[in-house]
């Protein structure tokens, strides 16, 4: 067996016109496009239709069919023979007959193309060439050449350096005039320390000064509410006296003295009144009404 990888592929799409000869014109077609090897897949329909097949003693036999029919798949190849390209068409063909659908497949030698929808696969790096008998050809692979820029046999010889041109005559020198006579400066003698520091400079009398904020005085709160707690007993606006049997902080759990029901409320939806001592149980008593 041989194995040749591609790694060049193009894919090509071919509509056969009305009237087109195949294969034939098929391949002139993909030889424009520069498709020397590949595969080939398609369905159409087709008519004038040469077949050939292999015979039980392993000869070529061709038969002819003269009415349309529908090629439900062609599968094929691209191959070089000779200097032109070639290509091989498979086809398995149907067509309604009153003794119901028959069925021929074989190599299609020459046909007539109604409409064909050919899709290639054309392998750009490999060469295959067709030689043999005519059911077979083998691959060869090769690689696609590269345009290269070929190196000069020699190096060219460096060109003579031109004569030198003639110096021109010097100008004249212009008129000279007088230089300015240059400045003298004297230094300045330093100063004698002052013997009293340098005083700040004052700040200017009508810049306003920034107001000194005033301290707002710490307001003492006396209004600290006093949560109901276990034990205690409320008068609640919806479930009446109930007496709390527990409590975590945000909520209390009530019996209802009526029926001993078991009520739970948050403290924080309720209006919580300041409590009085219930003088039959030394306990105490809050009022609890809606919080608007």
């Amino acid at each position: 067996m041989n194995v040749v990888e591609s790694r060049g592929i193009r894919h090509l799409v071919v509509r056969a016109e009305n009237g087109e000869e195949v294969p034939r014109g098929l391949a002139r077609a993909l030889e424009e496009a520069s498709a020397k090897a590949g595969r080939l897949s398609g369905t159409g329909v087709l008519d004038s239709v040469e077949l050939a097949s292999v015979g039980a003693e392993g000869a070529r036999v061709t038969r002819r069919i003269e009415a349309p029919v529908m090629a439900v798949s062609i599968t094929g190849n691209i191959a070089q023979e000779g200097a032109a390209v070639s290509v091989r068409l498979y086809a398995t063909l149907v067509q309604e007959s009153p003794f119901g659908l028959q069925t021929v497949a074989g190599e299609i030698v020459s046909a007539r193309a109604l409409s064909l929808e050919i899709f290639a696969t054309a392998l750009d790096d490999v060469a295959l060439v067709r030689q043999g008998d005519d059911r077979s050809f083998t691959a060869s692979a090769s690689a696609q050449p590269q345009v290269q820029a070929q190196p000069q046999a020699q190096a060219q010889a460096p060109a003579p350096a031109p004569a030198p041109a003639p110096a021109p005559a010097p100008a004249p020198a212009p008129a000279r005039t007088a230089a300015p006579a240059p400045r003298i400066t004297h230094p300045e003698s330093p100063r004698a320390p002052s013997p009293f520091p340098a005083a700040a400079p004052a700040a200017p009398a009508d810049l306003p000064t920034a107001p000194t904020p005033l301290t707002r005085p710490t307001q003492q709160r006396d209004d600290v509410e006093i949560y109901p707690d276990t034990g205690d007993l409320v008068n609640h606006f919806h479930f009446g006296e109930c007496e709390i049997i527990s409590s975590d902080g945000e909520r209390i759990r009530l019996r209802q003295e009526k029926d001993s029901r078991v009520r739970e409320v948050a403290l924080g939806m309720l209006k919580i009144e300041a409590p009085t001592t219930d003088p039959a149980t030394g306990k105490r008593h809050f009022r609890l009404s809606r919080k608007h």
